[in-house]
């Protein structure tokens, strides 16, 4: 169950890296209309890019994730996005952007590789969190660090730890006991913070998969 969920996060890792590689950039934490009002998760976003064309080819691109048209779409979350140990309600996902200012999923501000500064080895992009912090997977809702607390919300789907997905495409099970400084400098994209490896406790990494992009990837697919 643990290998099947790591996988999940290398494959929504490889998404956000074709996605990339056809825009020169990862995909914002959400769409928005003229009037910069949120509107659809990045997870839409990358639809496309986990063979998932058809189901993004259903959304109304301009309306946003709870409009009569859009809701109706929640009950279809692929299996990619549903954590094999989760508990919590249809519709709902573990896997989370890290947000806030200084994460890979800041907002609508153009984020790309050549952004992470900390190299994207050292930089944790999704995290899976626990089944309280769980959101629709359409929302645009992700997980914001506590600056004091940075393990806050990501505790308890799993015995003692948390899977991280990284900027470089990997996949780490990070034990609950890494320090708090530790996580919050991975947290960050270009914090300059050093991080000492050996401090990640016996933190297991997972080898990335090739990056693969399917053929159809760009059909219909717009800049946001």
């Amino acid at each position: 169950r643990k290998a099947y969920s790591a996988n999940n996060m290398k494959r929504l890792g490889i998404a956000i890296h074709n996605y990339h590689d056809t825009y020169n950039r990862f995909p914002p934490a959400y769409s928005t209309d003229k009037d910069g009002k949120p509107l659809l998760s990045w997870r839409v976003l990358v639809l496309p890019y986990v063979e998932q064309q058809s189901l993004y080819d259903q959304f109304r691109l301009d309306e946003p994730w709870d409009s009569e048209h859009n809701k109706k779409l929640m009950a279809k979350m692929p299996s990619a996005f549903r954590s094999p140990s989760s508990k919590a309600e249809p519709g709902k996902t573990n896997y989370l952007g890290v947000s806030g200012p200084q994460g890979i999923f800041p907002g609508q501000d153009e984020i790309g590789f050549r952004h992470v500064i900390d190299g994207t080895s050292n930089t944790v992009m999704i995290v899976e969190a626990s089944d309280k912090s769980a959101v629709i997977w359409t929302k645009p809702d992700d997980f914001v660090p506590d600056a004091k607390e940075p393990k806050k919300g990501l505790l308890g789907l799993w015995k003692g730890g948390f899977h991280a997905g990284f900027a470089d495409g990997s996949a780490r099970f990070l034990n609950e006991a890494i320090d708090d400084e530790t996580l919050r400098a991975l947290f960050t994209r270009n914090g300059r913070e050093p991080i000492d490896r050996t401090r990640l406790g016996d933190s297991r990494p997972v080898l990335r998969t090739p990056v693969r992009v399917p053929a159809d990837a760009p059909a219909r697919l717009a800049p946001v």
